[in-house]
C-alpha cells in the first residue's frame, strides 16, 4: 500500500517533467564537484539520511536517501524515489512543486523527529524530508517547528568580495544563512562582511597561521619551505 501511493505520487509529479520537457530545455548537470549537506536523524524511530547536491549558485540539483536498517524493497524504493526527484530537478521542476506534493503525506514511519534543528515531528518519511529541504533552499519557515536563526543570505547587500566568499558556502548546510564563522560586527547588513583571518586564509591559499615576523596570515607553502607575502620572511625545514 506505502510502495503504491508512493509510485503514484512520483507518477503524477513526474508526468508534468515528460510533457513539459522540451518546453524546459535539456536536462541542466550538476557539477562535478559539489557542495551540498547530509542530515542525520530519526523519524518515528527510523533512522535516515538525507543527503544533497547543488549548483554552484546553491540551488538544490539532487537528493540520496538512506535508510540502512530498513528492509530491501523500502530502501530501494527511497532510493530510486530520490533519483526520480533529481532528475525532476536537474530538468527544471520547480523545488516548490515537490513540497506541494510531499508535505503532509501520511504513512510509517511517522512521528517524532531527533536530530532535526528545525522539525520536530512528521507525518511521513517524505513529509520530514520536503519539510527539510523547503527549509533549507526556500526558506519556508512555516513548515518548521523551530524557526532557523541569523542573518539570511538573500537580504545582505552583496558585493564582488562578499558573492566570491559566499560560493565557498553550502547554502543548504546553513539554511540559507550566514555561517557562524562570518561575523558582521554590526546590526547593520554591510557589503562586504569580514571573516574570522584563519577563514579567510584558508580561503585564499595561505596556511592559516599568523607569521612570527609581522602577525598578518599571509603564510604560503613551497614544499618544505614557508614564506610570508606581506614581509618576506623565509621559513626553512629544521
Amino acid at each position: 500500500m506505502i510502495y503504491s501511493s508512493l509510485l503514484n505520487r512520483n507518477l503524477s509529479v513526474m508526468e508534468g517533467v515528460m510533457e513539459d520537457e522540451l518546453a524546459r530545455g535539456k536536462r541542466k548537470p550538476l557539477p562535478e564537484r559539489r557542495n551540498g549537506y547530509t542530515q542525520k536523524a530519526t523519524v518515528g524511530g527510523h533512522k535516515v539520511y538525507l543527503r544533497t547536491g547543488e549548483y554552484k549558485d546553491g540551488a538544490l540539483g539532487e537528493i540520496f536517501i538512506d535508510m540502512n536498517k530498513e528492509g530491501a524493497g523500502f530502501r530501494a524504493m527511497a532510493n530510486n524515489f530520490a533519483i526520480a526527484i533529481s532528475i525532476g530537478l536537474q530538468y527544471g521542476v520547480p523545488l516548490e512543486e515537490f513540497i506541494d506534493a510531499y508535505t503532509f503525506t501520511r504513512f510509517e514511519p511517522s512521528g517524532t523527529v531527533d536530530g532535526n534543528d528545525a522539525i520536530k515531528t512528521a507525518t511521513s518519511l517524505l513529509d520530514y524530508i520536503f519539510r527539510e529541504l523547503a527549509i533549507s533552499y526556500l526558506d519556508r519557515s512555516d513548515l518548521a517547528h523551530v524557526k532557523p536563526v541569523g542573518i539570511e543570505i538573500d537580504d545582505l547587500v552583496m558585493s564582488p568580495e562578499l558573492t566570491k566568499i559566499l560560493a565557498f558556502v553550502p547554502r543548504g548546510t546553513n539554511r540559507g544563512r550566514l555561517p557562524r564563522d562570518v561575523v558582521t560586527g554590526s546590526t547593520q547588513l554591510p557589503s562586504v562582511i569580514p571573516l574570522d583571518p584563519v577563514v579567510r586564509a584558508k580561503m585564499q591559499g595561505y596556511e592559516g597561521v599568523p607569521c612570527a615576523d609581522c602577525g598578518e596570515y599571509t603564510l604560503v607553502r613551497n614544499g618544505a619551505v614557508v614564506k610570508c607575502d606581506t614581509c618576506n620572511v623565509v621559513i626553512e625545514p629544521e
